[in-house]
């Protein structure tokens, strides 16, 4: 199973777009925050891929929920913003929080900086921004691939 985690497009639709077409094998995809808006214009796009997204800091009034733990191809995977867990200072928090969960996988955004690390027994994956904004400049993803009982992350510019 194949999975697109993206974050922070910020209006960017167009590089979502280019993501989905660039990767056919995805069959789902996790938004990170900021971009409550960019989520629903692509599902309608792609009825066949089912999307899971959680509130950013500047998706304002959005309905979404601040964090999830997902089940998915038996791991546990914890998604939020980063906002909540000052992920531009440190990442003690968020993993704190992952290890509560008991997650395999902890994504997060927020940073607009790609990440992908083992921390604590714990896939910490930030894609970066696929909007491309401030600071990154380029527009970056990650795929998690869930083959086989192993999840591995490998990221993408644009």
């Amino acid at each position: 199973m194949h999975i697109l985690v993206v974050s922070d497009s910020h209006g960017n639709t167009s590089n979502l777009k280019e993501a989905m077409l660039r990767h056919p094998e995805v069959t789902r995809v996790l938004h990170c925050g900021d971009g409550e808006a960019d989520v629903a214009a692509l599902s309608a796009a792609y009825p066949s891929v089912r999307f899971d997204a959680v509130r950013g800091n500047c998706d304002l009034g959005a309905l979404l929920p601040l964090q999830r733990l997902l089940r998915i191809a038996g791991r546990r995977i914890f998604m939020t913003h980063g906002h909540s867990y000052g992920t531009k200072y440190g990442m003690e928090l968020l993993l704190e929080q992952g290890r509560k969960e008991r997650a395999d996988v902890v994504l997060f955004g927020h940073t607009h900086r790609r990440l992908i690390e083992r921390q604590d027994g714990i896939l910490l994956v930030n894609p970066g921004s696929i909007g491309g904004r401030f600071p990154a400049r380029t527009a970056t993803y990650v795929v998690l691939d869930l083959s086989d009982g192993v999840v591995t992350a490998e990221g993408y510019e644009l």
